[in-house]
């Protein structure tokens, strides 16, 4: 997460976790099967985290504010080289992120969207499919290296990608709610 995948060795592996190479060859065949079950326990454990967080909330705009919060704490530690690496050199294992997104992501995020407008507080013209989409590729587009780490805070673009995205949907009375969840948020 922290240097990205290309860089990080065997022996670089071993070290870290004090066990000799062979002790690792005992359990993993090569570097790309650690990987792969690495990204896969991730993925595990973000979605059981962002279910875990959803399930507490009151509301649709919650919800949604709530997930932010962790993919906002989720990427703070996320080098982007990472996702290249992945996409280029461990097809099989960036496939476990795309079926994150296309699978987990979208489908929860179209339910809390039609949840909000039974809710009255998204506005009922939106376009669920869409706007889901739309929400996962940005998280994406920040990952892309068009907000370069040099100029630009990572927590910030995130900040500033899911604020425009939720003042698109939100009615007056969901505007009410965000206003208080933000507010709140930066009391704690």
């Amino acid at each position: 997460m922290q240097f990205g995948l290309r860089s990080v060795t065997m022996d670089d592996i071993a070290r870290k976790n004090g066990v000799s190479k062979k002790t690792i060859y005992q359990f993993f065949r090569d570097k790309s099967a650690i990987i792969q079950n690495t990204i896969k326990g991730h993925f595990e454990n973000h979605k059981k985290s962002i279910i875990e967080a959803v399930n507490n909330t009151e509301n649709a705009v919650q919800a949604l504010f709530q997930i932010s919060l962790c993919m906002k704490k989720q990427t703070e530690t996320v080098n982007p080289t990472l996702i290249y690496d992945l996409q280029k050199y461990y097809p099989k294992a960036y496939k476990k992120v795309i079926e994150f997104k296309q699978e987990f992501m979208q489908d929860l995020l179209i339910s809390i969207l039609y949840q909000g407008i039974k809710e009255g507080l998204f506005r009922k013209e939106i376009n669920v499919e869409i706007l889901a989409i739309l929400r996962i590729e940005e998280v994406q587009l920040a990952f892309d290296n068009i907000f370069p780490r040099d100029r630009f805070d990572f927590k910030t673009v995130h900040v500033q990608m899911f604020d425009h995205f939720i003042h698109g949907i939100l009615t007056e009375k969901g505007r009410e709610q965000y206003n208080f969840y933000v507010n709140h948020e930066q009391k704690a």
